[in-house]
């Protein structure tokens, strides 16, 4: 401010500044941009008042989106071309190796250690079904790839027909601990 001498400069210095804010603040509501109309103020808003923000803020290549009415995390059912060709086919192999060598090598190598009828020997009820297939598998199937292990497992189902003989799953234990591993079941192999 400017220096002024005297009781008149006190009283003007303390208006000349009062003065100045009012005259800012003047100039700042009439510089300030007109209210939005009423409708438009809920514009790009969702019902709960969430902001809805341009495609162009997320944009994602077109095959990012769901498929109405198809479940996108089956790709196993989704895509079924993609498993062709992975199981083993006997009926490609030389003709002297057969399905009773491969698995004969699979026990002899320790990926299977035995097989047997498990459960319960006494069940009261004549529906339910008291033995079930149970096969205990050796430290070498640990070493296979899940898709040489699904392989194994439905060689040997294929070979014994245990599905075609009324069981609805082969039990999976471990050779050393006994303990249920998993199951096998017509849908592929399941390891808890």
């Amino acid at each position: 401010m400017f220096p002024v001498s005297g009781l008149f400069s006190a009283v003007s210095t303390r208006s000349l500044r009062l003065a100045l804010c009012a005259a800012v603040v003047a100039a700042a509501m009439v510089a300030a941009p007109a209210a939005k109309a009423e409708d438009t103020r809920t514009a790009g808003r969702t019902l709960s008042g969430k902001i809805i923000y341009p495609r162009h803020f997320f944009a994602t290549p077109e095959h990012y989106e769901f498929l109405p009415l198809t479940s996108n995390h089956d790709a196993h059912h989704q895509h079924p071309q993609q498993w062709d060709g992975q199981d083993w086919d006997p009926a490609g192999w030389n003709e002297n190796w057969t399905p009773e060598k491969t698995l004969k090598r699979l026990f002899e190598n320790h990926t299977f250690a035995k097989q047997y009828m498990g459960g319960s020997a006494r069940v009261n009820n004549d529906k339910v079904q008291a033995k079930i297939p149970v096969l205990e598998v050796g430290p070498t199937f640990f070493k296979l790839s899940d898709l040489d292990r699904r392989r194994a497992l439905k060689l040997l189902a294929d070979y014994t027909d245990v599905f075609g003989k009324g069981f609805e799953m082969i039990e999976l234990r471990d050779w050393r601990s006994h303990e249920t591993l998993g199951s096998y079941t017509p849908k592929g192999m399941f390891l808890h």
